[in-house]
């Protein structure tokens, strides 16, 4: 296990099991604290050359704009195609997202950032029940990985769509150049999977 370099007291784990050729996986919770401070650690002490982030490529404008505002939290809305043109998503862009802080570290250290996720609409439902991040205090990231992992959220059609259209835009990386790629641990193995096929 490796420290920050600033010497922060949370460890960033040795994810050498998630690296296959250029591409290191970082499996992260959305909206929470924990692994947004740890996706930041990672990239200050691994210098990716490329930080890929599980974010609609239909939303980088707005969402890099966002970043630059931070830390004022701002918030994307776009219309909602199922429910009509009179309903909205609303997508914070937050400090305390994992996906918002690695976009917001790789350009603080100019790296480039790329949006990986297929346009919103095919967007599955996922379910976002984790062990409680705040375990983290007391049980090394890799374990809390590793636990989330023996019990995998059922997988659909869908999912294994949308992880195949993570898995496209990643496979389209130039494989001479190192990439962090922070995704969700429950869209993990799926991508895993897809990388393969």
């Amino acid at each position: 296990m490796s420290q920050e370099p600033d010497g922060g007291d949370f460890p960033i784990p040795d994810f050498s099991s998630l690296r296959r050729g250029h591409i290191t996986y970082f499996p992260v919770a959305p909206g929470r604290l924990e692994f947004a401070m740890a996706a930041r650690r990672k990239i200050l002490l691994e210098r990716p050359d490329v930080v890929a982030v599980e974010l609609p490529g239909s939303l980088e404008k707005p969402y890099r704009e966002a970043i630059r505002r931070l830390p004022q939290i701002s918030v994307l809305v776009y219309p909602d195609e199922e429910d009509g043109e009179d309903k909205g998503v609303y997508v914070p862009v937050e400090p305390c997202d994992p996906f918002t802080e690695a976009g917001r570290t790789a350009a603080e250290c100019g790296l480039e950032v790329l949006f990986v996720e297929p346009d919103l609409n095919d967007r599955p439902h996922l379910s976002d029940a984790y062990p409680d991040p705040y375990a983290l205090r007391r049980v090394p990231l890799e374990k809390y990985i590793e636990a989330y992992r023996v019990y995998p959220q059922e997988r659909t059609d869908e999912v294994a769509a949308h992880a195949g259209g993570i898995a496209y835009r990643l496979q389209g990386t130039d494989p001479g150049r190192t990439v962090l790629a922070v995704v969700s641990l429950n869209l993990l193995d799926p991508v895993l999977d897809a990388m393969e096929t």
